[in-house]
């Protein structure tokens, strides 16, 4: 139940289950008709796949939530500031849990969600096609060609470094505020897509190395990593409250804090069973 607890989005062969458990077909067949009699897990009568069901849902997520939980207190203490761990839901972004503390960040608790469109959520689509790409950059309206060569540019430089750095500015504050307002009922309307496409229009996203330098400082409100799952999908992120002006081995520091956390808890993802 905790293997396929932890892809809740996810479908699998009885010959893939069997062989990550290392059981034999015969065993993995009776236990998955069990289970599926209790609605633990459901079959796919078409492709006779196994998925999460509705009875499995809330341990799995609970017992994922526990799991994690060690790596965001670690980071925590590491980082010495406040991180949280949010996941990907439709086309919004949810806050899952949230660890530590940072006397300067806006109050966050688990279940608040922000819009995936652009500019926010690039550690999700960085490591995505070409096509997802410029569809999470166009759902904005079509960009001008400067916006579109920044975001291009920074997407290449979170592939490249691991993480993404959100600028602290008032516009950040007032606009992540509004946004959170808006899609707390998890959709994304056109108001939610304008309002995301004046700030991107209005501020310079992200930090790139020739502004990075060595000695200068920043005002920096978040530094966050991507986890991925075993197809290398970007399902959630890790995510660093920094909510200050730091410099820029700071930045960097933080950066590979954090992209250390997603990894680990993209290789629990991708190894349910591991260590």
């Amino acid at each position: 139940m905790e293997f396929v607890g932890a892809h809740p989005e996810r479908k699998f062969s009885l010959a893939e289950i069997c062989r990550r458990l290392n059981i034999s077909r015969g065993t993995g067949h009776a236990i998955l008709t069990t289970l599926a009699v209790h609605e633990w897990v459901v079959r796919d009568p078409v492709t006779a796949e196994y998925s999460c069901g509705p009875a499995i849902a809330g341990i799995g997520t609970s017992a994922n939530a526990q799991r994690y939980r060690g790596d965001l207190h670690e980071l925590a203490e590491v980082a010495g500031t406040q991180v949280y761990l949010t996941r990907r839901e439709g086309r919004t972004l949810v806050i899952d849990q949230v660890v530590g503390t940072c006397p300067t960040a806006p109050h966050i608790g688990p279940g608040w969600r922000t819009p995936l469109v652009a500019p926010f959520g690039r550690d999700y689509v960085a490591w995505a096609d070409a096509d997802a790409r410029k569809a999470w950059l166009e759902a904005i309206g079509q960009p001008g060609p400067a916006l579109r060569r920044r975001m291009n540019a920074v997407l290449k430089e979170i592939r490249i470094r691991g993480f993404a750095v959100e600028r602290l500015t008032g516009e950040y504050l007032r606009v992540y505020t509004a946004l959170r307002a808006l899609t707390s009922d998890g959709e994304v309307d056109a108001i939610t897509a304008q309002l995301a496409r004046a700030f991107a229009d209005l501020t310079v996203i992200d930090v790139l190395p020739e502004e990075l330098g060595d000695a200068d400082t920043h005002d920096v409100a978040i530094v966050s990593a991507p986890v991925a799952d075993g197809a290398g999908v970007v399902t959630m992120s890790v995510t660093a409250a920094v909510f200050a002006t730091v410099d820029s081995a700071r930045i960097r520091e933080l950066g590979e804090q954090v992209r250390r956390t997603a990894h680990t808890i993209g290789a629990r993802i991708r190894d349910p069973l591991g260590p």
